[in-house]
């Protein structure tokens, strides 16, 4: 009985060490967090190779506190462009795209083909070697 006892406890020992030299890789993507104080709906604005040109998504619906990963997986662009729409303020820029401004939306060729609202989305640069990424709006 000691004798098994003493390999169960060598055998777990053995994969917790293991397990602490091997830890699981992370997930890559592009979160969004929300630091603002208020509730704050986000969209998003990236060229996509796969729908050969600019696609638009929208609308994650954050609280104070609250994050959203509208990319999961490595980043494919440098650039991601982003849209906030609070109770009291609004993330814009200079870089116009389509939204659906009543309801959860995918929408390609979204900077030429819209018959929806054009917003004005802001440059994020996620840096040249990120495969995942967090911004914050504060």
């Amino acid at each position: 009985m000691l004798k098994h006892l003493a390999i169960i406890t060598v055998g777990a020992a053995v994969l917790l060490v293991s397990a602490a030299f091997h830890p699981s890789p992370a997930l890559a993507s592009f979160r969004v967090c929300n630091d603002s104080g208020e509730k704050v709906s986000v969209a998003i604005a990236y060229f996509g190779t796969d729908a050969d040109g600019w696609t638009t998504e929208g609308w994650w619906n954050l609280a104070d506190g609250d994050c959203a990963t509208p990319i999961s997986g490595d980043l494919d662009n440098r650039y991601y462009y982003l849209y906030g729409d609070g109770d009291k303020h609004t993330w814009t820029g200079d870089y116009s795209n389509c939204v659906d401004p009543d309801t959860s939306f995918t929408l390609h060729h979204a900077d030429s083909d819209c018959s929806f609202a054009k917003k004005s989305f802001f440059k994020v640069d996620t840096g040249t070697t990120s495969t995942s990424f967090t911004y914050t709006f504060k």
